[in-house]
């Protein structure tokens, strides 16, 4: 089976991509590989792997959690650009510059 130059530009349409012809049959070219690499897999012998078998058997070393007091949040508010009090003061995600505090 291979991807034909049409569903390759229906796929940028759906992915609302703007594609011209040579970028077309790179994509073509692209998802053909793709295609074969997944045909190659599916003729991989597993019959003799068990389920979970190769499943990495890393263990997470945990700590004990502590209370540690933190001297650096006068140095830290020391280097905000913006800073009100013991708070930073960041500019909106949206629509430029925090409001003015009162």
């Amino acid at each position: 089976m291979a991807v034909s130059e049409e569903e390759v530009r229906r796929i940028a349409l759906l992915a609302r991509l703007e594609v011209d012809q040579a970028e077309v049959e790179g994509l073509q070219k692209h998802f053909n590989d793709i295609l074969a690499h997944f045909h190659d897999l599916r003729n991989v012998d597993l019959g003799e792997l068990q389920p979970g078998e190769g499943e990495r058997k890393t263990v997470c070393p945990l700590r004990e959690d502590s209370i540690e007091n933190w001297d650096g949040r006068e140095s830290a508010l020391e280097e905000a650009p913006s800073r009100e009090g013991d708070f930073f003061i960041t500019p909106r995600i949206i629509g430029g510059e925090p409001d003015e505090v009162s």
